[in-house]
């Protein structure tokens, strides 16, 4: 996830308004600047919020509430549990939350006081 953040907001200088954003989901668009500027803050939005719900221990699945803040259906939990974990594993490597194996096999997340 580092490496996201940092590559999408290295991005943002080369990017200009008008240039053509052709997805591969949704509607081509133009304003590219602020759609980049958008996805970083989007996701450190969720990172605050992810902060604040590992006050208490929690698995990945666990914390689908506060991140996507929508019920993930069936279809999207595969791609749900790995964005899940990236954020996760993201707050782990920057030391601010730590983990442990449940005797059931899940990692379990906690944030550091």
């Amino acid at each position: 996830m580092q490496d996201w953040i940092e590559s999408t907001t290295g991005f943002v200088p080369f990017a200009t308004a008008d240039q053509l954003v052709l997805p591969g989901h949704k509607l081509p668009y133009r304003g590219l600047p602020f759609r980049l500027t958008q996805l970083v803050a989007n996701h450190q939005s969720a990172l605050d919020r992810l902060r604040t719900f590992l006050a208490v221990p929690a698995t990945a699945v666990q914390c689908f509430a506060p991140l996507f803040r929508r019920e993930i259906g069936a279809g999207e939990y595969g791609l749900a549990l790995v964005e899940a974990v990236a954020h996760m594993n993201y707050l782990l490597h920057r030391g601010e939350v730590s983990r442990s194996l449940r005797a059931d096999g899940a990692w379990v997340f906690v944030i550091h006081n």
